[in-house]
């Protein structure tokens, strides 16, 4: 489902279709329920009315669902927005992971730092301390099998 121009018109469209379908039905149940039944008409008539009432109340319903589906599909477009296209978005989404990525690993970096700073303080020179940014898991596979991080 698109958000352009023309399919909001085509929603809007068949919104305004439903509701003169519905107020056809509306009209024709009153009509054949009032019309005027005298002691020269014969049961046929009134059947005839009876069953008209009928058929004209199930189109009656028939529109009213398919309103209220339309309604639900406006309310989903409102709230979840247009289905993407497959592979639409996708260079976006990258981008918006390697950033996140990115700043993680910087904020990551940051922390290190700054404890291997205090730790080499605290030692009073017995550790040396180099500096290289982090990339990828910092755990190598000797520690992840020792359980240390």
């Amino acid at each position: 489902m698109d958000r352009d121009q023309s399919a909001s018109e085509n929603l809007l469209d068949q919104e305004n279709k439903l509701i003169a379908e519905i107020l056809a039905g509306f009209r024709a149940i009153i009509r054949a329920g009032t019309d005027r039944v005298d002691n020269t008409a014969s049961t046929g008539q009134a059947a005839f009315n009876t069953m008209a009432m009928e058929i004209h109340m199930n189109g009656l319903i028939k529109s009213t669902e398919d309103l209220l589906g339309l309604t639900r599909q406006l309310r989903e477009l409102w709230v979840v927005g247009p289905l993407k296209k497959p592979g639409e978005g996708d260079d976006e989404a990258q981008q918006v992971i390697k950033d996140d990525a990115s700043q993680y690993f910087a904020t990551l970096n940051g922390m290190r730092r700054a404890e291997r700073l205090k730790e080499t303080a605290d030692q009073h020179g017995s550790m040396q301390y180099r500096e290289g940014p982090l990339q990828g898991n910092p755990m190598t596979p000797s520690m992840q099998m020792a359980g240390r991080p």
